[in-house]
């Protein structure tokens, strides 16, 4: 029996007392730190190549639904969000995510994960009218948003009780590494099934090919992952601070509801700047993206009569997820040099980011800020390495807001800490997304 599990009360009241970690769990924190780390890296990037299949598939999704009105460079993000913040923030209020516990959110979770996957292929397998098919498109998002609440939110939780940020950053770059995996196959599987080929009808059967490769894959990491956290957990450091965090809870149930919304309120008060910054940080980003560099594609193509806006799609997905990754593979590097309030600084500042894209975006007369009508290549170009610039700073301060942010509380707050900056990041990312769709469904300076 290895010693963790011998004196686990003894060694849980030390914590509680000295808010310190015991030498015997750190030591096992070390022995498996490598283990670890890149576990927590793929189990959150599982969980956001759900969200990046969706996402990436949009050039799919104009073929598929051309016939409707719907607009999916626009609504993919809001029909998948507001699910995740609603289901996120049910759980936290009635305390749903504490009763369900840390292993069964997974596992119901990534069911889930797998059963929208397969709706998603059976609407074009079926052939459903394209209507029809797009509400079940459209629903399976809502569906693997809400799960985001159960995968995702858990494996920040976990992360939230180690001693150091470094596992929350882990987490923050799994997300990352998701993203540019996520296009780049989806780029890449493109070319390979069928080339660079200008005609649309050849483009479509290269989407279709393309999709289907694409959405067995994500069927395929949900497998995985569910063998690599029943893995991870059996960890006996691991284990040993789910127990706490359990044992914690339990100590807990006595009280009343309105003593724990009191509760949640302190630990809330004491975040307030780091969930603050992490709210307006996914404000911007999906306020900018994808919507208006997918739309600049698309209007500087027509200009030319040309069919590349398709490809350009992936060119706007690959520098802002590109961007993404490079700030949080960045960030762990960058803690010395910023703080919590330099952080809220900059996620208000890095709004000019959002008039920099608008400065590109031709609007088809509708949009004031447009001052490239004659630096027409320049602008490509000016479009993709601003979405880079908006995937960067992205990267860089969420993983450092939300690695400090639970940091602040006592190891005993820390689970209720992160549900917490997981609640302002999915508000974040469904006000951002839901201005985005405003502009798109209104064509807010000709977007």
């Amino acid at each position: 029996m290895n010693d963790l599990e011998v004196n686990k009360t003894v060694l849980y009241r030390q914590v509680i007392e000295s808010n310190e970690m015991p030498t015997i769990v750190l030591d096992d924190i070390e022995h498996n730190r490598r283990f670890i780390w890149w576990a927590l890296l793929f189990l959150n990037g599982s969980c956001l190549w759900a969200y990046y299949s969706c996402l990436s598939a949009q050039t799919y999704y104009a073929a598929r639904f051309s016939n409707t009105t719907l607009r999916f460079e626009y609504l993919t993000t809001p029909i998948s969000t507001w699910p995740m913040f609603f289901g996120h923030f049910i759980q936290v209020l009635f305390g749903l995510d504490k009763k369900l516990g840390l292993l069964y959110r997974v596992r119901i979770g990534y069911l889930l994960y797998i059963l929208s996957a397969i709706a998603i292929l059976l609407q074009d397998i079926c052939d459903f009218t394209p209507f029809t098919g797009a509400i079940i498109v459209l629903v399976s998002f809502g569906v693997i948003g809400f799960t985001n609440s159960l995968t995702e939110a858990t494996f920040y939780a976990l992360s939230a009780l180690f001693p150091e940020a470094q596992f929350s950053d882990a987490i923050q770059l799994g997300n990352g590494t998701s993203g540019i995996l996520n296009i780049t196959l989806n780029t890449l599987t493109q070319l390979i099934v069928g080339g660079h080929d200008p005609q649309f009808h050849a483009f479509e059967r290269i989407q279709k090919l393309s999709f289907y490769i694409f959405f067995g894959i994500f069927i395929a990491f949900c497998l995985v992952a569910i063998f690599v956290y029943q893995y991870l957990i059996q960890t006996p450091s691991i284990r040993y601070l789910i127990e706490c965090n359990e044992a914690e809870t339990t100590r807990r149930n006595h009280e009343s509801f309105c003593q724990k919304l009191k509760k949640l309120a302190s630990i809330t008060w004491t975040m307030r700047l780091p969930l603050i910054s992490q709210c307006l940080i996914f404000v911007c980003s999906l306020t900018s993206f994808p919507g208006i560099g997918i739309s600049s594609g698309y209007q500087l193509a027509a200009k030319q009569n040309a069919t590349w806006g398709n490809w350009y799609v992936n060119g706007v997905l690959l520098s802002y997820n590109y961007g993404d990754f490079a700030g949080r593979y960045l960030a762990p590097n960058l803690y010395p040099w910023f703080t919590l309030t330099s952080c809220f600084l900059w996620s208000i500042l890095r709004w000019g980011l959002l008039v920099l894209l608008l400065l590109g975006l031709p609007g088809n007369d509708a949009n004031p800020l447009f001052c490239m009508e004659n630096a027409y290549t320049f602008n490509l170009v000016w479009q993709l390495i601003v979405n880079a610039l908006l995937g960067l700073t992205t990267g860089i301060l969420s993983t450092i807001t939300i690695g400090l942010g639970p940091r602040l509380l006592p190891q005993e707050d820390r689970e209720s800490a992160s549900a917490i900056m997981c609640l302002g990041l999915f508000l974040g990312i469904c006000v951002g997304a839901t201005i985005g769709l405003e502009i798109g469904q209104n064509h807010w300076f000709g977007a």
